[in-house]
């Protein structure tokens, strides 16, 4: 059901066009270049909204990075308890969590985005509220006959994501009640105003990947679709077992429902994560970045003399401006670093045709041209 596809950052506006959905479903938290490069493209970007503060590391929820450092946005109790309670069956979702100043810490991440990049940032909530008839006709099916495979889950009113314990609510009664967590989810990620939050039912398992799937099939009514992974999804997606169970439930639905279910989809996942090659004007990364950009046309005879020079210069490209990182680990440019700079992003057009599978191999064979360590 999932393939690896060729394709470029030009390809997937062009498909975008046409009305494939072409969509990216990052964690509300820290957005690392890849990120910065492909929304300054026009990648949407729907965020995956049910997002624990401590498994999603590469993001940094609870930290603001920025200027190098990792600032702490909730308090250091907050962390504690967080850092000490989560386990497998027990995690805090970041939307619902609280920093320092009383903000939902979610939304202090989530805002700087919207503000950077107008119209391409959303999330899986709001994605499916637009369809939320539909949802709920699919999810009151689901609950009546395969309810403990599909609400397994239940945030609490402080955002504590347990395991849904015996109920007696009626299918109605339960679908209601994932509505809910819906619209609590988009409000605290898209809205400044307070709320009182309730919690409720929250979907799990096959179903995540597969509603925003079916709202994609509904919104554009494409057969076809295409996902940008960072770096962890392209690696549990395209597995058989997991290929399978989407497969699988598909199937089931479409067999209760063939209107409203389609027989396939046809999902291709891309590595976006490999799209580090944004920069901003005036600043170290214009420089870094021009470089890597000639260096893609140098022919035989350039001058030797010219070549030291720009090895010279380009010592600390890769410290500087890297085109790999270790995100759970590394306090990298962000949003946040962004909304400082007064320059503007930019991403040169030549890196936008060189397909996403080959552009990490192009950056390295450039880095070797420029003798970047």
């Amino acid at each position: 059901m999932i393939q690896i596809n060729p394709g470029s950052i030009n390809d997937l506006l062009t498909l975008k066009k046409t009305g494939v959905p072409v969509t990216m479903t990052s964690h509300p938290g820290n957005a690392s270049l890849y990120k910065l490069t492909l929304w300054h493209c026009g990648i949407p970007e729907h965020f995956w909204d049910i997002t624990c503060s401590v498994a999603d590391a590469n993001n940094w929820p609870m930290f603001r990075l920025q200027n190098g450092e990792a600032e702490l946005l909730v308090d250091e109790e907050l962390r504690r308890k967080i850092m000490r309670e989560t386990t497998s069956s027990k995690r805090f979702v970041t939307a619902y969590q609280k920093t320092k100043t009383g903000e939902r810490l979610g939304r202090v991440h989530v805002r700087t985005c919207e503000r950077l990049f107008p119209g391409v940032i959303s999330s899986c909530s709001r994605l499916l509220l637009r369809h939320i008839e539909r949802v709920k006709e699919v999810f009151t099916y689901l609950a009546k006959t395969r309810r403990q495979e599909v609400f397994s889950r239940f945030i609490t009113d402080e955002g504590a994501l347990v395991p849904l314990q015996e109920t007696t609510e009626r299918p109605v009664e339960l679908v209601d009640s994932f509505e809910r967590v819906l619209r609590e989810l988009d409000h605290l990620l898209f809205e400044d105003t307070p709320i009182e939050t309730v919690g409720g039912a929250c979907y799990d398992g096959i179903m995540v990947p597969l509603s925003t799937m079916l709202a994609g099939y509904w919104e554009h009514g494409s057969l076809e679709r295409y996902d940008i992974s960072g770096p962890d999804m392209i690696h549990y997606a395209t597995r058989p077992g997991h290929q399978e169970k989407l497969s699988e439930m598909l199937s089931y639905l479409h067999l209760w429902n063939p209107k409203l279910v389609p027989r396939r989809i046809s999902v291709r996942m891309l590595p976006g994560v490999v799209a580090r090659v944004g920069y901003v004007r005036d600043h170290v990364s214009e420089e870094i970045m021009e470089r890597k950009r000639d260096a893609l046309s140098w022919e035989k005879g350039v001058n030797g003399d010219y070549k030291r020079a720009i090895y010279k210069r380009a010592g600390q490209d890769e410290l500087l401006w890297p085109i790999k990182i270790t995100q759970d680990k590394e306090k990298y440019f962000s949003q946040h670093d962004l909304l400082l700079q007064k320059g503007q992003f930019m991403v040169d057009t030549c890196w936008k045709s060189i397909p996403l599978e080959s552009l990490r191999e192009t950056l390295a064979r450039v880095n070797t041209l420029l003798k970047v360590k």
